[in-house]
C-alpha cells in the first residue's frame, strides 16, 4: 500500500529555525546547560500549546511525542553566553503553533543560571537510538529526524483516525551538532562537566576574594625581587589583572555568566589554587606582608627561602648602618673570593679515621686531567661508596683525585668567599669569616628540582618525564606540548591530562610562556605492562631553537637536548620506555645528551683535577652549624659572574635583626670574578646526589660517591 506522508510545514519550519539558532550559538565557541531541568523544559513545551488535540486516545495529544520528549529532556536546556547574557535556541522563533512554547522556554532559561558546560560523548551517542555515527563525522545528530508507522486493523478500529495498513511518517525535534562538542575519549559526560565546573568555581572564588590591589601588590613584589622565582609566575598575574578589572565592573547578575565564559579552557582558571594564587589569597585575607612573602619563599624553595629581597624603609637603612658602624662590622662586609693561599690546610681538610681522632688531609698534586670525553653510561657499573665511607676510609690514602664534571652539575658549582681584612670581626654563626655561594647566587643547592617543582609539578614517582624550553640554549616563544602514547592506556597530552588506567598525569602544561617553559608527566604507582612513547610537538608554529627533555626511572636519569628548530605541528620522537614484568627499559629515538659545554671555565664530560677537598666553613674546626656541605675545588674552575659575598640567613643574631637591609647590601656589593678563586663542586649532605671520581694513592681506582 502506498504510504501517506503527512508533512507538517509548521514543524519543519520550526525545526529549521531551531537548527539555525543553534548554528548561531555554536559560533560563540562555548555551549552550556541551564539549571532548568529537561523535565521542566518538556512541561513548558506542552503548556505552550493552547489547543493540543487528542491524536489517538485521551492520553496522547498531537504534540505529546515520546521521541520529542526525550530530545527536549536531553537537549532543550542548551544555551550559550554572549556579552554575559544567556541566549537560547528558542529565541526569536516565528509566529506559529510552536512560538508560545518557545517563548515560555526562552524566558525561563534566560532568567535561570547556567549549571554545566554542554558536551556529548561519542560512546553515549552510539549507545542511543540515533543516527549511526563514527569518529570521522564533522557533525553529529542529536535526536531522531523522523520515523514511520504502519497501523494494524485493530489500531484503526481503536483510534478511528487511521485506516488499516496505512503508513504515516512523523517528524521530530532534532539538532545537528559540530564535532567540537562531542568528546572522543573514554571520559563520561559527568567527568567532563565536573572538570569545567571545578575550574569555574575556583575562578569565580578568585574573582570574589582576591582584590585588584592585591594583584598589583604581588606584581610589584615580583618586580622588586621579593618573591623567589617570582618571574616564572608573573605572566599569570599579568593575565589575571585585566580579568579582575572586567569582573569588578560587571553588574552582579552578569558575574556568574562571565565566570563560566572566562574559565572555559583557561589554562589558569584554577589560579586561586596555584602557588601564586595562594599568596594572593593570604594577602587578601589580611596576612602580614613579610609573613606571606616568607611563606611563599619556603613553598617555592625551602633551601633558599631567605634569598629574596624584602621591602625596606629609610628608617631601617639608617638603623642598620648605625649598628654596623658602631659595632665595628664595616670591614667584615668588605669581601672577596677566597684563594688557596688564604686557607690553612690543617684547619679545613679533615677526615675521620676512627677512634675520634681528626687527621688533616694534604692538598692533592697529581695526575693531569685527560682530554677524553666520556658518556656517563660508561660508569654505570663502577663501585659505589657513601660520602661518609669515602671521607673516613678512602680519602686519607689518596694522593690525587679527579672529578667527572657532568652537564647536569651547573647547580653544584660553588665558590668560597672571605673578607679582605682577615682580622675583621666574624659576622657568621661560626667562628671564621669564610662563606660560600652556589651558582645562581644561592646559599645551597636546592632540595627540590627547581623548575618543575616551582610550577607545581611532581618530581617523584615510578616514572617522570619533564620537558623544558626557553632556557639559555633554547630561547623562543613557542607552545611545545609533551605527549605520551601509551599502549596500556590513552595518550596523555594537554587535552587528556590524566589516564585512569595507567594513572599517568600531565600535571604541568604551559602555553607560550615568556620565560622558561615546563611540561611534566609522572606515574606514581607501578607502571602497567606496555610501552610509553614520549613525543614533543610544536603546537602553534612558534619560533624556537629546540628543547631539553629528561626521563627518570629506577634511579636513572636520561637527558636529551634537541637543538634544531621544531616546525609547526612537527612531532619529535624522543624515547620509548617499556615496562614488562616489573622491569623498565628504555629505547632512545634521540641520542642522549652528551654534548660538552663550558661550566665555570671547565669543559663538561671530562675529568678535572681536584685541588682541595673540604667541608663547608660552618663545619670547620669545632663548628657544627646548619647543613654540612662537601666541597671538591677544581683546578682552573672560575665563576664567570659576580657573586654574593654573604647570605643573610648565615649572619649572627645581632646582625640578622637587620636582615632586610643587609640582604639589599648583599645584592649591591657583589664580588667581581677574578682568576684567584676557590671554586668547584659542592654537595649538600641533605640532598641526594652522586659524583664519579678517579683516585690515585696506594692504587688507582674509579668510584661513584653517593651523597
Amino acid at each position: 500500500m502506498k504510504a501517506v506522508v503527512l508533512e507538517s510545514y509548521t514543524m519543519k519550519t520550526f525545526q529549521k529555525e531551531l537548527q539555525e539558532r543553534l548554528d548561531f550559538l555554536v559560533k560563540t565557541g562555548k555551549l552550556f546547560r541551564s539549571s532548568v531541568t529537561g523535565n521542566e523544559v518538556w512541561d513548558l513545551y506542552l503548556t505552550g500549546f493552547e489547543n493540543d488535540p487528542i491524536f489517538r486516545d485521551p492520553n496522547s495529544s498531537e504534540h505529546n511525542c515520546n521521541l520529542c520528549k526525550n530530545f527536549l529532556r536531553r537537549y532543550g536546556n542548551i544555551v550559550c553566553i554572549d556579552n554575559n547574557e544567556i541566549l537560547t535556541i528558542w529565541d526569536n522563533v516565528s509566529e506559529s503553533e510552536y512560538s508560545n512554547s518557545a517563548k515560555l522556554i526562552s524566558k525561563q532559561l534566560k532568567k535561570s543560571k547556567v549549571q554545566e558546560v554542554f558536551f556529548e560523548t561519542f560512546n553515549e551517542l552510539n549507545s542511543l537510538n540515533y543516527e549511526k555515527c563514527n569518529k570521522s563525522n564533522k557533525v553529529f545528530r542529536l535526536g531522531i529526524n523522523k520515523n514511520s508507522k504502519r497501523y494494524t486493523k485493530e489500531e484503526a478500529e481503536k483510534f478511528g483516525v487511521v485506516k488499516p495498513n496505512e503508513i504515516r511518517e512523523f517528524h521530530h525535534l532534532h539538532l545537528d551538532i559540530p564535532t567540537q562538542y562531542v568528546d572522543m575519549s573514554n571520559k563520561s559526560v559527568e567527568s567532563i562537566m565536573a572538570d569545567y565546573r571545578d575550574a569555574k568555581n575556583v575562578f569565580q572564588r578568585a574573582m570574589e576574594t582576591i582584590s585588584l590591589d592585591t594583584l598589583y601588590l604581588v606584581k610589584d613584589l615580583i618586580n622588586q625581587g621579593s618573591l623567589l622565582d617570582g618571574t616564572t609566575h608573573l605572566y599569570k598575574i599579568e593575565q589575571i589583572i585585566p580579568l579582575k578589572k572586567e569582573y569588578d565592573e560587571l553588574p552582579q547578575k552578569q558575574r556568574d555568566n562571565y565566570c563560566w565564559v572566562k574559565s572555559y579552557q583557561l589554562p589558569f582558571a584554577k589560579f586561586r589554587n596555584e602557588l601564586i594564587g595562594v599568596l594572593c589569597s593570604e594577602l587578601s585575607e589580611g596576612m602580614e606582608l613579610n609573613t606571606a612573602c616568607i611563606n611563599w619563599n619556603k613553598r617555592v624553595d625551602p633551601a633558599n627561602y631567605m634569598k629574596a629581597s624584602a621591602p625596606i624603609t629609610k628608617k631601617q637603612i639608617e638603623e642598620a648602618k648605625k649598628f654596623v658602624e658602631e659595632n665595628g662590622y664595616e670591614e667584615s662586609f668588605n669581601r672577596r673570593f677566597a684563594n688557596i693561599d688564604d686557607i690553612k690546610v690543617s684547619e679545613i681538610l679533615h677526615s675521620n679515621v676512627g677512634e675520634g681522632k681528626i687527621k688533616s688531609v694534604s692538598l692533592f698534586d697529581g695526575v693531569k686531567s685527560t682530554s677524553t670525553r666520556h658518556k656517563r653510561a660508561e660508569f654505570d657499573k663502577v663501585e659505589e661508596v657513601t660520602i661518609d665511607k669515602f671521607m673516613k676510609d678512602i680519602l686519607p690514602s689518596c694522593t690525587s683525585i679527579e672529578a667527572f664534571l657532568e652537564n647536569r652539575m651547573e647547580g653544584n658549582m660553588v665558590s668560597l668567599t672571605t673578607t679582605n681584612n682577615p682580622d675583621s670581626k666574624p659576622i657568621f654563626k661560626w667562628n671564621n669569616n669564610y662563606s660560600w655561594t652556589y651558582n645562581g647566587n644561592l646559599a645551597g643547592k636546592s632540595q627540590i628540582k627547581e623548575n618543575v617543582k616551582a610550577v607545581g609539578g611532581k618530581i617523584t614517582g615510578i616514572l617522570r618525564t619533564s620537558l623544558q624550553w626557553n632556557d639559555e640554549d633554547t630561547k623562543g616563544i613557542v607552545d611545545f606540548d609533551l605527549h605520551c602514547k601509551q599502549s596500556a592506556g590513552n595518550e596523555i597530552y594537554f587535552s587528556n591530562k590524566r589516564c585512569p588506567r595507567t594513572e599517568g598525569w600531565l600535571d604541568v602544561d604551559m602555553i607560550r610562556p615568556s620565560s622558561i617553559g615546563i611540561e611534566n608527566i609522572t606515574w606514581q604507582k607501578d607502571l602497567k605492562t606496555g610501552t610509553y612513547e614520549f613525543i614533543v610537538r610544536n603546537f602553534d608554529g612558534g619560533q624556537n631553537k629546540g628543547f631539553k627533555l629528561e626521563i627518570e626511572f629506577d634511579g636513572n636519569t636520561y637527558n636529551y637536548h634537541y637543538s634544531n628548530p621544531v616546525s609547526s605541528k612537527q612531532d619529535v620522537k624522543v624515547a620509548t620506555v617499556t615496562s614488562k614484568n616489573g622491569v623498565m627499559t628504555i629505547e632512545h629515538h634521540l641520542q642522549e645528551s652528551s654534548n660538552s659545554k663550558e661550566i665555570y671555565s671547565l669543559e663538561t664530560n671530562q675529568f678535572h683535577k681536584v685541588n682541595l677537598v673540604c667541608l663547608s666553613p660552618n663545619h670547620w674546626d669545632v663548628n657544627n652549624v646548619g647543613n654540612k656541605h662537601y666541597f671538591f675545588m677544581l683546578d682552573g674552575c672560575k665563576s664567570p659572574i659576580s657573586l654574593r659575598s654573604f647570605h643573610a640567613e648565615n649572619l649572627i643574631p645581632e646582625l640578622a635583626s637587620h636582615r632586610k637591609v643587609l640582604e639589599v647590601l648583599g645584592n649591591t656589593t657583589m664580588i667581581e670574578p677574578n682568576t684567584k678563586q676557590l671554586s668547584g663542586l659542592g654537595f649538600n649532605a641533605t640532598v641526594k646526589d652522586e659524583m664519579i671520581v678517579k683516585l690515585s694513592g696506594t692504587h688507582k681506582r674509579m668510584i661513584k660517591i653517593k651523597f
